[in-house]
Order: C-alpha cells, then structure tokens, then sequence
C-alpha cells in the first residue's frame, strides 16, 4: 500500500512540475477521502512547497490553498458520503479549477476536467489498494 502512494506521489509531483495542470489536487482529495488521517495537511503542504519551488513563486501560496482544501474536505466529510467516485471527481474539479484560476492560468475548464479524471484514477488505485474487497460507485 505505501509504494503505490509513495509512487503516485512522486509521480504526481514530476508531472505536476512539467504541467499547468494541478495533479496534486486530485491526489489530495483521493487521499483525503481514503486515509481521512491529520497528516494529509502535512502532505498538502510539502506539495505546496515543492510547486512553489519549481513554479518559482513566492512560497506558501499553493501550501495555504492546499491545507485550505484539505480542512475543506475534512468540513464536508461529516455531511455528506465522501468516499465515491462522483465526490471526488466534483471536489478535484473545483478544487482545481480555484487553483488555476487564482495563479491566471489558461484553458482552466479542459484542466480541470482532465485533473478530476485522474483524480478518479487515484482514487480507485488507492481504494483498491486500501480496502480490495469493497466496491465504489
């Protein structure tokens, strides 16, 4: 279980480097929904940092939007079913799509959707990983 997150998000975080597209939104709320453990805030931050970094903006930036989404995430697991796909796609779907519009990027939607459809791909590689005797929606 650990190598597959460790190589999802080592994945996630090269490709978010040569992309504009926010991968590490999708896998937060993947692993947000999965785990639901306080260190999905640490990792929100050190992905915040390593954009910063390779973006070379001013750091803490992506670290505040990511620990804001995640304590989002957290807020709205007590009121609603979190642990599905649809959540998931429509979380990673705004979520991304704040993040690219607050850093001005372009063709914001289409990044958008194609982050939430990756989002999904995580989701079910850590769900099966985690728990492979369950089904999801």
């Amino acid at each position: 279980m650990i190598y597959i997150f460790l190589i999802l998000t080592f994945l996630t975080m090269f490709v978010s480097a040569i992309t504009t597209i926010p991968f590490s939104v999708g896998l937060l709320v993947a692993t947000t929904v999965i785990f639901k453990k306080s260190w999905v805030f640490f990792l929100a931050f050190g992905f915040g940092l390593f954009l910063d970094l390779i973006t070379v903006r001013v750091l803490g930036y992506s670290s505040l939007m990511f620990t804001i989404f995640v304590l989002i995430l957290f807020l709205y697991e007590r009121k609603f079913e979190t642990r599905n796909a649809i959540f998931v796609f429509i979380a990673s779907f705004l979520g991304s799509l704040v993040y690219l519009r607050v850093f001005n990027y372009q063709q914001i939607f289409l990044q958008s959707l194609i982050n939430s459809l990756f989002a999904i791909i995580f989701f079910k590689l850590l769900w099966l990983k985690s728990d492979p005797h369950s089904e999801t929606t």
